[in-house]
């Protein structure tokens, strides 16, 4: 494996540093792309279980809508257009 060091013209632990960055790269971005994943799976996680509490709060409220329908036609009687 062909490694480049950085021999230059500056402090030890920086070049060290450096170094250690330069020979982990595939490690950090793999690293970091799996976290990465992971708080897009958490927010998307989230969103989905929002969207089932919207959804089951709609249909309660289209339910209830439907039986005060319901309770009115029954209610009043039903006057054609030909009838009046």
């Amino acid at each position: 494996m062909n490694v480049w060091h950085y021999k230059g013209d500056m402090c030890k632990p920086f070049r060290d540093y450096l170094n250690l960055l330069r020979d982990y790269t595939r490690e950090i971005v793999t690293f970091g792309g799996l976290c990465l994943m992971c708080c897009v799976y958490s927010d998307f996680r989230r969103l989905a279980c929002e969207q089932a509490t919207t959804a089951a709060h709609t249909v309660d409220v289209l339910r209830s809508m439907d039986a005060r329908l319901s309770n009115i036609e029954h209610a009043a009687p039903v006057v054609n257009a030909h009838e009046k």
